[in-house]
């Protein structure tokens, strides 16, 4: 494991109470493992042994509905985690999660992480302020939706990727697009005529990249702090 890997899962709302020591403790004998595009990491309703964080690439989760339908719950990224909660709870895994490009990821089993539930109270409060956050940021999705235009979904999602609040930002999407268009409830031609749109605001993409000009100006777009530019992209 890099330093690199260490301070991205140190960075996590999980781990933010834990010292260096302690979570270099937690993580010994979890190594990051490449997996290609495609590769099943587990399915709904299997028994939730582990969780995993995201080093690099992207994973997808989704739920298969009575229909027989797959209905895209959530795209994840480099210093993001998932069923930390199937596994503090001991159920199983409610959704199923793919490999969506190829991806670097480290897998944290349950059994070493309960228990140090139990020892430290550090993660436990980690813990449940990542349960905390996961429910807020639920709750900001189901408004966007209902409340946000297309255009501004995707400003949105563009702008939470952004390393940077000024200046100037590159950030990589996944190489299907049609996975992008399903994560913020859209069909995949639609998201192209947004993406064209979003050149007015100094948005532009280059094969799997979307180059920002002005972080600041798309900031302020989403915020809606601008009327008039907000209707020049609509």
């Amino acid at each position: 494991m890099t330093d690199e890997d260490f301070g991205i899962i140190r960075g996590l709302t999980i781990f933010s109470r834990v010292s260096a020591d302690k979570l270099e403790a937690l993580l010994k004998g979890a190594s990051p493992r490449g997996y290609p595009k495609g590769h099943l990491l587990f399915q709904q309703g299997d028994a939730a042994d582990g969780f995993f964080v995201v080093l690099s690439g992207w994973v997808k989760l989704f739920r298969q509905t009575p229909r027989g339908d797959e209905a895209v719950i959530h795209i994840l990224s480099r210093g993001e985690c998932f069923a930390e909660a199937a596994v503090f709870l001991g159920g199983r895994y409610p959704a199923s999660a793919l490999v969506a490009e190829d991806a670097r990821l480290i897998r944290i089993s349950s059994q070493p992480f309960r228990q140090w539930i139990q020892s430290e109270p550090e993660i436990a409060l980690g813990m449940l302020a990542s349960l905390s956050a996961r429910m807020h940021h639920l709750v900001n999705e189901s408004e966007q939706l209902q409340t946000r235009s297309a255009t501004e979904r995707v400003a949105d999602f563009i702008l939470k990727r952004c390393p940077v609040r000024e200046g100037s930002a590159v950030i990589a999407l996944p190489y299907d697009k049609s996975l992008l268009a399903a994560r913020l409830a859209m069909k995949p031609e639609s998201l192209s005529r947004v993406l064209a749109k979003l050149r007015k605001l100094g948005v532009r993409t280059e094969n799997q990249r979307v180059i920002v000009t002005d972080v600041a100006r798309l900031a302020r777009f989403c915020a809606g702090e601008d009327r008039m530019e907000a209707a020049s992209v609509r």
